[in-house]
This record gives C-alpha cells, structure tokens and sequence, in this order.
C-alpha cells in the first residue's frame, strides 16, 4: 500500500534532516494523524524554531495523485513562514516526502534571508527571466521545441512546470487576457468562480466555470440516472500550472506545453470552496465527494458546500486532460468538428502513423462541420449548437476557457451517445439512461477491469441496495449442483460441474487462491503471535515470488472449514515469516462465508478467541493463481471466496461516508481481487435499477468478528447507522412502489439493457402498427426463476434455452398474471452470507406486448416464443423478517389518494395482473419507460417532458467573482457595466414539443385512450381577465421574494407531470409581479366540483392572487375569477366565499407566515376547494347560462365584491385582516 512507502519516505526524510542535508530543517517527524508530517525549522533571524505541518490529502494515491496542505500552529510565526507556506502551496503535487520537505525549506530560506523576487508561486527551481517589455506578447516569449507534431498529442512523460514570472508589466497584461476571457465565458451564459488569486494578482492558479443543472434541458430520466438535481450546477475546474496561454498561443505550440489540467462534478453552489477544488485535482481517481476538513486553510471555515464526482466524471477528466488540447489544435488547423478530430487522434494512436500520413479529414466531413449527430432536443440548442471556437474573428479574440466548457457540456449531456473511454459515437439504437462503451475488445477491458467506466463508488453511495442485489445475484449464479455436501478440499474432479452463470470475469487479469484443489497446497505455515505472523517450512519453495509485502493469501487449519483472508505487510526472507493482518474470512461450504466459523469450529472458540489466533499448523494459498487458467468449476470456487471476504456493502457505503476522498480500493478489508470482481459485476450490469425500498431497515445489519456480520440477533445498539436512516444518498421513490406486495423489497428497472429494450421498442412499434392499436399496447405478467439463474437474466434478458421445469405449453417463455404461480418456479437459492438483503427469491414483472393470439398459448399460463415482446420492469426480491411491513404501511395510507389522483397505471381490461393477494396490483406509470422510438423507428431526443431555461444570471453569485472580472478600465469605459437581468419569465413547458414528440412515440397508457387530464395549457383567454400595472408601493424585498418565488415554481411545473400538479401557471404572462393567474385542474372526477366542471365543459378553476408590498411579512389577496361557486348559505363548500375570496386563516394576518411557500399555498387551496368538510364544493348551476357556458366577465366575480366577503368571513371568525389589505387587494 501506498501508507508503507509513505512512512517509509517520512523516515527517509528525518534521517536526512539529521544529517543535515536540508538546510534549516531540524527535524521531520510522523504526526499524530495519518499522513501527517511535522517538520521543525530554525532560520538565524528567527527567535525560535518553527513547527510546520504537512498533510497528505491522499495516502493512498501517494506520491503521484497526492497533494499535502501546509500549515502552522505557532501563533507567533515570523511573517517569512507564512509567506512561504502560501508560496509553495500548489507546488507540492506528486511529491514525495523528502522533495516536500525540501521544496518548503528552500522558500523558507529565500523568504527568511530577504532573497526574494516579485515570484508569488512558481518552483524554487523555475527560470524568473523577464524582459521586461510592454508588449503582451513579450509576456510569452518562451522558445519551446518544435516536436514536429501537428496535433500536440501528449507524450507518456510531461515535464515539470516552471512558470514564468507573475510580476512585472507583462504578467498585468496576461491578467488583463484572463479577465477578458472569462469575461466571454460569463457573457455567454456561465458563472465564473475565482478560487484563489488567479486573475487577480496570479497568472497561475484555480478557477471554476459552472451551469445550473435545470439549464440543460436534461429530461428528469437523465437527472435521477445521473445523480444530478436541477437546482445543483455542473462544474468544471481548471488549474493552470504555469501561466496562463490564450488560445493563439495554445494553437502555435506542442500540446504538452500548454499546463492546464481540468476536472469535471457537481456542487450545490456554483463555485466550490478552494481546499475542495484542490482536493479534486490531488484526487483524480476518487469518484465520492470531495469535501475537506477546512480547519487547517487559513482563512477558510467550515462549508456546506461540496464537491462531488458525477457518475462519469472519470471518464470526462480522462477525455479533458488527456486529448482537448490534442482535439482543439486539430479543430483549428482541419476546420472539422470534434467527432473527427477525435476519429484522427484514434487512428494515429492505433495505427502509429506519422502526422503526415494522415488524412486531412475523414471523407465525407466539411469543413467546420458540428458533428451533433442525431438531431439534439430543440430545448437543447442552446445548450449543444453553440461553439465559439467557430466563430469569426483571430484567435486572440476567442476564449480558451469558454470553449473549454463548451466542450465538457457537450459530452456531458450527451454522454450515453458516446464511448465512455475512447468518446467515439455509439452505433445509432435506443438512447440510454446510462453511458457505457463500444464493443471495442479494449474499451471493454478498461470498462470492467480499469474502471473507465461509471463510478463504482457512486454507485455504491447512491444505490446501496441495487449493489448488493447484484452480488446476491453472482453469488448465487456460481452455486454448482448440489453445493452444501461438497467442501473445497473435497473436490477431486470438476470436468463435468456446470454453472448457472453464463459468462466468468475473465480477462480480467484476476489473481486468485486456488483453494479447491489440494494439489494448490504447496505452502504450510504455523500461526505464531496471536495470528500476525505465519512461520514457514524451510523447505518452502518460491517463497519470495510467492509472498511478498502487499500482497494477499488465504490460509486454514486442515480438517476445518474456515478460510482466513490476510494481507501481508512484511516478509523475511531470512526466518521465513510474513507478517500478516486478517481481513476476512471464507467457508469450504456454501452459506457460511464471513458470519463466522462452522458449528464444528465453534466448540474451540471462547467468547475472546477466533480461530485462526490459535497457534497450530496451517495450509497457505497466496493469491498467485491465474483465475482465467481455472476450469469452471475452480472458477466459481475462488470467486465464491473472494465474495465471501467482501464487506457488507453498507459497509462500503458508510466507510465510504467517512473516508470521502477515497476509491473502495482503499478499504483495507477488500482484496484487489474482491476489488475488481466487485468492479465487474456492477460495470456488467447494463439495466438502469432503482431501489424502491431505502429504509435500513430493510437490511439485516449484524455485527460480528472483525466487526463482519454474524449470525444471531440484531443489535440495535451496535448498528452504524440507525435503522430508521435511508440506505444511500439517492432519490426517495415510494411514489414508485407497487402496493399489495408486502414483504418484498422492490427494485425498479427504470430501462433495461439498452439493446434488449432498442428490440422491445422496435418489436412493440412493429406490433402496434400491423394490429392498429387504439388501446393497451402492452400487458404484466409474472415470472418466476431460481435465484441462481438472475444474474443472466439482468444481463441478457428471459430466453428458454435450458429446460428446467418441463414445457407443457410449448416453446416460450412462461408467464403468469398471478404471483401465487409464478412464485411456485421461483426456486430458492444460496445467499451471499454478507448481504443485507440476504436475497432467497426473485419474481419479475414484466411488460408483454398484448398479442396474446400470437402468444404460443395464453392458458392457463402466457407462452411467449418472442424474444424480444417482455421486459423485466420490476424485481421483487424475498427477505428474511417482516422488515419491510414498516415501511410498506406508509404506502398504503397514501393509496386512495394515489388512487383518486389517477397515478396508476390503466391495467387492460380482461388481461389484469393479480398481486399476493390476488387483488388486481396497482401499478405507478413508473413501471412503464418513457418511449424511446419514433413511428419511423428511429429514436427521439428522449423522455418528452425536459426542464427548458435559457442560461442567464442568478442571484447567488459572488459580488466580489463579478467585480473581478470587471476591473478593468478599458472594459468599463467601453461597455460600462454588466446589467443584471430580470427574473426569467420563460415558458416552464414547450408544449408544441411535447405535442410533437407525444405524437410520433408508440402508444403508452398516457397517449392511448385519453389522456390523464383534459386540462389543456394556454388554453385560458388572458385577455378577459383583469389586469394590472406593476403597483407603486413594490419593494426590492418584495420584487426579489416572488421573483424567487416564481422561479421555484416555474422549475417545479417544469418537471411535473400536469395531472399530478394539479395547477398551471403561463409564465409567459407575467408582466406584473404582483399579480398571478393560476388554474386548478384535474380534480377527482369522483368529487361533485369536478362533475359539475364537466358537465358545463369547464377544466379549471381560474384564481387571481395580488400581492402587497410587504410580501413575504403579509399573505396575498386569493379570489376565485371563474366560475362561480354555489353559496354556503345555498349548500355549497369548498371554503369559497359567496364573493369568490378564498375563506382560509392560512391567508389571514392570524394564520400566515414568512416561510409559507406559494406552492403550498397553491396546494392549501386545491384542498380546500376539495374538501368535503362541512360541505362539498359545487359550481352556481344557475349562472352557468345557454349552452352550459359559464365563462366570460358577465359571470366572473369581482375584486370588490370577493374583499367585501373575505373580510366579513375573518370577521365572523376573528382572523385578523392584513394590514393593507384593500390597497394589495386593488393594486393601487
């Protein structure tokens, strides 16, 4: 591990600090924290030594991906060691100990003997030339070496950087260049955030470019698939490690020239703090957030905002880092777009071709073409069209930065479209909800064994439960036959055992004990010291090649059953001893594994000893053995073992909570081998699958040896997390869960495997089309299977290759609309004993395409022979314990509310599927995708319903980020300064988008026999309505809190479905703050208001609220416009006044508050106007006129008239009236 080394280079350097190698270091010390180094200085000018402490933020990367912070608890410091400290700073990447610790005596030095020049920040060792000439491009005047390479491709090695100076005349002009570009970055839409001095006083340094996620257009599919929230931004750090190139001069020179390095997450602020953004660059492979302990930055207190890894974020900072400059100087000097620049890149780098021997373009591609490929969203445009790299003018009128941007959104927003490793376009087929890799042989590889691909940590922290069903799954798929009667060491011949699982990790370079043979035993060993020390034979062959400090071996006592998992620390090749730590441990028989020791062990054990601490003889299997050269049987065995010794995955999640810099490599308990058989059994899962269920409760947490599970009861007290907390950080989805399904925790699959579900799509099209479907294109059916044969399914879908249980029906495969039937064939299967769901069944429902004619047979079961008519939508997994009882009873109070607000999915008549309990299920739209294909067949932009806003301003930005970037006096007197513009008054819905698209997808529940509400939007004449100038007694408090106030809703209608909204507002026409038209729609159709809506065609109740200058101290005015209700005193309800004014004490000076939101005003209203209670709501029948009609201003009510009885009502009832009532009331 990388700890060894670095311990061992903090020792290293102390010894050299005694020898008096480093000039003014006393001495270098381990401090009290790991990682941390003391070092003591003494300079002739200082009273006293100084104590100096270094922190590696990441051990585990050290040297090359660590960065140590500096600082001082020594009040009273000289000013030279501060100076110093915050010189060396950002320089002390990938060094190791002793070059820190020189690195920072050499500036103590210079700065304590007055030795020093305008330098801020560059390396001791850096040439401080300078001309001193005006001209800006004086300030680049660097004879870098011509490489002859055209495209700046970068070489293996990079060379140190050695910045030029950051003073002088020149170093203001560079500046003056940063701000202006950054200035283009913020005029085209983006924040701009300053970390630390860059573009202030430094040419050197961090800065962040940011967008808000809801400015993406992205539909609310890709936001949950991604981990991304509409409200968090996307954004990108660059760190320029000398100082800084625009892009004239980026073009003219060697890629590897040019030092900016990129990372690419998401924060809840726009800009992250500065500790935070170092800590991603000092982290390149962590994937958690990377929020630090800001106790040690002068200056910097403790934050809440953090910045965290995006579940391609790996694979972005890979592309950024590695290929831009490459890609953007091929751009230039081609005139092609990014695809083909890249497609160049690839063929050099595979063919090893010369410069030279490369076509200028790739045939068939004009010159600056935007290869966007399939026509991007309209809401998208503006989000993917723009590039600024094509724009006219030189290229010292471009930004570096901005184009920079462009280019990680680009890939960001479409990152399913491309290969997460060589960014090469996918073939053209269903858009995915997640991003994957070509079938490239090495993209495939890096994919699964290198971790290019999703984050797996990410996967982890957000879908705990989702992992642990996919190792259950494993587990269970390498299960031989007849599993519980056979050890490991009794296997003699394994030629003829088979497993369930279809496909072994292989290629993977796995190195593995080889356990099952006792051929494998070529080592024996006695356990001295308590278990941390294996003593060998002398006669032990390739002990040195076989065992060697960090790496792993497996070791038992013959006769018993229990395998030990250790890691080795050091060896000695002289007693022929390793030094070990136990991690873990494995069973010779199935489902015993980490909970403990067999029962024929558990007699030598007392309550303070575990077995291997016993002194005695054992036999040792290092982990030498090639998995790939195993027979399937030994396969299945050592990765049974290898799943054994893996963690709990809460485990993993919650050290992951608390060691938010590190990869689960790190974890000292998991072996590289559990590691990347970990690592292959999530990245081969191509399904999008959500935990419905997030309780931990859910899970069985037991704590056992080496704080692993065991068997036995739960205790609550030692649990890690209380049961009551949510397992992951993901989204809470019981709106999903499918009710009547106690006691199974259920797992969405919100897409399959993209190219299972691309068939499905293509085959339901097909289907539709031929039979001319007007309703009910598809149906659910059940499906029961062993638990070993789910691993395959998740992967490759439900065939009938194998027969297990007969075919009386035919050819096909077998489903059922009951679960009783369905859950007689799902056979049990082994569990992974450290799971905790601790899986022992699945059911599947799934979606069938309704051609039962067609089906082989449809009695008493579905028959299908189709491969490609059924999709798995859901996962039922059985677990032990009434867990879920809890958690389930909520669901069912909300059911007849769900039920009434027409959420579920509209069952075909005849072909309902039936629950446990054989009531027909009640199933979300969730468990129906979003189509995906056009009539055409070919794929649309994706899910029709996207969050459209146009990038512009917001007001969290940092005044003192904006006064930088305009400081300068020639931007001031030429365009004086930025305007802040208004709130956005966009349109929340494009709903001649949504038409169109709802036009060309397949039928789907929403689309096919009506639609869910028969509110139609914009459909209300504004014109007949009342209308009003903005107010002479608005307030800028007043003005900011309801422009906040619309934004909040406007991002909210935008990605809500209107009938599960219930209101609708035309942001388009809000002229006046002041006042808002809402509709009410899409009431219960059983409440009497809605039948009397429908019976004189009317879809929504029209409010009018009017807001005072006071707002939010004092509540708005709220009046019903149209139609009119039926008087209390005539038996009408609703809470609506005989003048339209709402009779609420919410709305009153007694019942309001600053912190109501409007949105729960909107949603207090709605369920007052349906409220039974004394009286249903109903509509004046007697106003409603010929025809039925009831609208226009003849029939509205009247602002007067509606004051008149809201106050007479707070009178009756003594509320206190709002002070000012009648002023807010007329808007006068």
């Amino acid at each position: 591990m990388s700890f060894k080394r670095f311990k061992s280079d903090v020792a290293t350097a102390a010894q050299k600090a005694i020898a008096g190698l480093i000039p003014g270091v006393l001495s270098v010390a381990a401090g009290d924290s790991d990682g941390e180094v003391v070092v003591q200085y003494r300079h002739d000018s200082f009273p006293a030594s100084v104590r100096i402490q270094a922190l590696a933020q990441d051990v585990a990367e050290y040297p090359d991906g660590n960065m140590f912070m500096l600082w001082t608890d020594d009040e009273d410091s000289p000013p030279p060691v501060g100076h110093a400290i915050k010189a060396a700073q950002d320089y002390l990447f990938g060094m190791s100990v002793y070059e820190m610790v020189t690195e920072l005596a050499n500036r103590l030095n210079k700065q304590s003997s007055g030795d020093v020049n305008d330098d801020d920040g560059s390396p001791t060792g850096a040439d401080d030339d300078d001309d001193g000439d005006d001209d800006f491009d004086a300030a680049y005047e660097v004879d870098y070496p011509s490489d002859g390479d055209e495209f700046g491709l970068p070489s293996s090695v990079a060379p140190r950087s050695h910045p030029v100076s950051n003073g002088g005349p020149n170093a203001e002009l560079v500046l003056q260049r940063i701000r202006r570009d950054l200035r283009q970055v913020k005029h085209a839409g983006y924040k701009v955030g300053f970390l630390d001095n860059f573009g202030r006083t430094s040419t050197t340094g961090l800065a962040c470019i940011s967008v808000r996620v809801d400015k993406l257009a992205l539909s609310d599919k890709a936001m949950e698939a991604w981990d991304v929230g509409p409200s968090e931004y996307l954004v990108l750090l660059l760190r320029f490690g000398k100082p800084y190139d625009p892009l004239e001069r980026v073009i003219g020179q060697p890629a590897n020239n040019t030092d900016i390095k990129f990372r690419i997450g998401k924060c809840n602020k726009y800009k992250p703090s500065f500790n935070q953004a170092l800590g991603a660059f000092s982290h390149s492979n962590r994937s958690a957030s990377t929020t630090e302990s800001d106790s040690h930055a002068e200056g910097l207190g403790h934050s809440d905002v953090s910045f965290e890894k995006l579940l391609v974020s790996t694979s972005l900072d890979q592309f950024l880092n590695e290929n831009f400059i490459s890609l953007l100087k091929i751009r230039e000097h081609q005139g092609i777009d990014w695809d083909n620049a890249n497609e160049i890149v690839r063929m050099r780098i595979a063919h090893g071709t010369k410069d030279d021997q490369l076509p200028l373009a790739p045939d068939g591609v004009h010159s600056h073409g935007s290869s966007l490929g399939s026509n991007p969203a309209p809401e998208q445009h503006h989000v993917l069209f723009p590039d600024h790299l094509l724009e006219d003018g030189a290229a010292n009128e471009r930004s570096l930065p901005l184009i920079a941007m462009q280019f990680a959104l680009r890939y960001f927003v479409r990152c399913t479209e491309y290969c997460l490793r060589c960014h090469r376009r996918l073939e053209e087929g269903l858009e995915a909800l997640r991003p994957y890799v070509c079938s490239d042989p090495l993209c495939l590889f890096q994919y699964m064994a290198m971790g290019f691909g999703p984050s797996i940590e990410h996967e982890i922290n957000t879908e705990p439960y989702v992992v642990d069903l996919l190792v259950s799954l494993c587990y269970a798929a390498i299960q031989p036959s007849n599993p519980f009667k056979r050890s490991s060491s009794q296997v003699t011949t394994t030629a003829s055992t088979t497993l369930p699982i279809r496909s072994l990790p292989v290629g993977l370079q796995l190195k593995v004990p080889d356990i099952s043979a006792a051929a494998g035993v070529s080592l024996r060993a006695q356990v001295r010291l308590n278990g941390t020390r294996l003593v060998f034979d002398e006669g032990a062959k390739n002990f040195g090649e076989r065992l060697a400090p960090k790496n792993w071996v497996a070791f038992r006592k013959p006769g018993y059953s229990v395998t030990y998992h250790a890691y080795i620390t050091e060896t000695s090749d002289a007693t022929k001893s390793a030094t070990i730590e136990v991690m873990g441990q494995s069973s010779a028989y199935w489902g015993i594994g980490a909970h403990g020791p067999a029962r024929s062990e558990q007699a030598l054990l007392t309550p303070d000893t575990v077995l291997y601490t016993v002194d005695g003889i054992v036999e040792v299997f290092p982990y030498v053995a090639d998995f790939d050269s195993l027979d399937a049987y030994k396969k299945g065995d050592a990765m049974r073992h290898i799943l054994d010794s893996l963690p709990p995955i809460l485990d993993i999640e919650e050290w992951l909570n608390s060691h938010p810099q590190s990869s689960f490599r790190d974890m000292e308990r998991i072996s590289p081998a559990a590691a990347s058989l970990l690592q292959w059994i999530v990245s081969s899962n191509r399904s999008c699958i959500f935990q419905v269920d997030r309780s931990r409760a859910v899970a069985r947490r037991r704590q056992g040896w080496l704080g692993i599970q065991a068997p036995g009861p739960v205790d609550s007290a030692r649990m890690p997390q209380a049961a009551t907390a949510e397992a992951g950080r993901g989204r809470n989805r019981e709106h999903e869960r499918i009710l009547g399904m106690d006691g199974w925790v259920q797992f969405r699959f919100a897409q399959g495997s993209p190219d299972l579900e691309l068939r499905f799509n293509r085959a339901l099209q097909e289907v539709v089309t031929r039979k001319q479907m007007e309703s009910d294109p598809t149906i659910f059916a059940w499906h029961g299977s062993s638990l070993a044969n789910w691993h395959s399914i998740v992967r490759t879908g439900l065939d009938y290759s194998d027969i297990r249980t007969g075919r009386a029906f035919g050819d096909g495969v077998y489903f059922s609309p009951k679960c009783e039937t369905s859950l007689n064939y799902a056979g049990f299967g082994e569990t992974w004993p450290n799971s905790g769901l601790m899986a022992s069944t699945c059911l599947s429902l799934n979606e069938i395409i309704n051609a039962p004619d067609e089906f082989v047979s449809r009695d008493p079961h579905y028959v299908v022979s189709q491969l490609d008519w059924h999709q798995c939508r859901y996962l039922f997994v059985r677990t032990p314990g009434a867990t879920i009882q809890a958690v389930t009873h909520k669901s069912k109070a909300s059911r007849n509310q769900v039920v009434d607000g027409q959420t579920f999915y509209p069952q075909a008549k005849g072909s309902e599927v039936f629950g446990q309990d054989g009531a027909p299920l009640q199933m979300p739209l969730s468990a129906v995708p979003l189509r995906t294909i056009g009539a055409g067949g070919g794929t649309t932009p994706g899910p029709s319903k996207r969050a459209v806003h146009r990038l512009e301003d917001s007001d969290d930005e940092d005044a003192d980020d904006v006064s930088i970037l305009f400081t300068d006096d020639e931007f001031v007197v030429v365009c004086g300064p930025p305007s802040k513009k208004s709130a956005s008054r966009g349109s929340s819905i494009d709903i001649g988008a949504v038409r169109e698209r709802d036009a060309t997808a397949p039928p789907t529940p929403a689309s096919m026999g009506g639609s869910l509400t028969d509110f139609e939007p914009g459909s209300l004449d504004l014109s007949s309505l009342p209308r009003l100038e903005p107010p002479s007694f608005a307030t800028p408090a007043a003005t900011k809190a309801l422009s906040c106030e619309l934004a909040k809703l406007q991002s909210l209608q935008a990605k809500t479905p209107l009938h599960e909204l219930g209101w609708y507002m035309d942001c388009d026409q809000v002229t006046n703050l002041f006042q808002w038209i809402v509709e009410l729609h899409s009431f219960d159709p059983d409440l009497p208001l809605a039948q009397d809506m429908k019976r004189v065609g009317i879809a929504s109740v029209v409010l009018e609220l009017r807001f005072g200058g006071d707002y939010p101290f004092s509540p708005p005015f709220v009046r019903v416009i149209r139609p009119r209700f039926l008087p209390f005193l005539e038996g009408g309800g609703g809470h609506v006044t005989a003048g339209g004014a709402m009779c609420m004490e919410l709305l009153t000076s007694s019942g309001w508050s600053p912190a109501n939101s409007m949105e729960s005003v909107f949603l207090q209203v709605r369920m007052a106007m349906c409220s039974l209670d004394p009286k249903p709501a109903r509509l004046d029948m007697a106003r409603a006129g010929a025809g039925g009609g009831m609208v226009g201003p003849r029939n509205d009510y009247g602002v007067g008239e509606a004051l008149d009885a809201f106050m007479r009502a707070a009178t009756a009832h003594g509320w206190g009236v709002p002070e000012g009532l009648r002023t807010t009331a007329f808007g006068v």
